[in-house]
């Protein structure tokens, strides 16, 4: 399993303990996310400022969409 594919996985907090515990075996950690988990697609994406790169950067405007 390649965790640093970049891939979004978007686990329920159950799951995710689960995936995080190092007992779970490698097979289970990789049915998790490759099975379980939300796909990506049900995000909702949208541009936003590249000042939201920068962590010394604060505040809920770093997250308003772009108007493209």
């Amino acid at each position: 399993m390649d965790i640093h594919d970049r891939r979004l996985v978007v686990l329920t907090p159950d799951l995710a303990r689960e995936w995080l515990d190092p007992s779970t075996p490698k097979e289970r950690a990789e049915q998790i996310v490759l099975h379980q988990g939300e796909l990506s697609e049900v995000l909702e994406w949208f541009k936003v400022d590249t000042a939201v790169g920068y962590v010394r950067n604060k505040g809920p405007e770093l997250i308003q969409p772009i108007r493209e």
